[in-house]
């Protein structure tokens, strides 16, 4: 078997073609997930976890929860209640 470099041709600016502008991206839904804490239990933790179980997380009350998309902290806020549903504020933004 004989194995070749792959040769491309030279790109000029006459091979560039319009831009995506913001405006194209913004209306694409992105999942955003906001994270209470986290805790690392066994499994025979798991398969003990019944009604009424409490699971200690590595977050201290009243500290901020972290607002995640695609798994990258982009900012941190506070839970709130709205109408039946939970919700949060967001007090820092880390991501600009």
């Amino acid at each position: 078997m004989e194995v070749k470099a792959v040769q491309f041709p030279e790109l000029d600016e006459e091979g560039k073609g319009i831009r995506i502008g913001e405006s194209t991206l913004s209306d694409i839904p992105i999942e955003v997930k906001a994270e209470l804490g986290k805790s690392k239990l066994t499994l025979r933790e798991i398969l003990e976890i019944a009604e009424g179980s409490i699971i200690e997380l590595d977050r201290l009350a009243g500290e901020p929860l972290d607002l995640k998309v695609g798994g990258s902290v982009i900012a941190q806020g506070e839970v709130v209640a709205i109408d039946d549903n939970y919700g949060i504020r967001i007090t820092n933004v880390l991501l600009k």
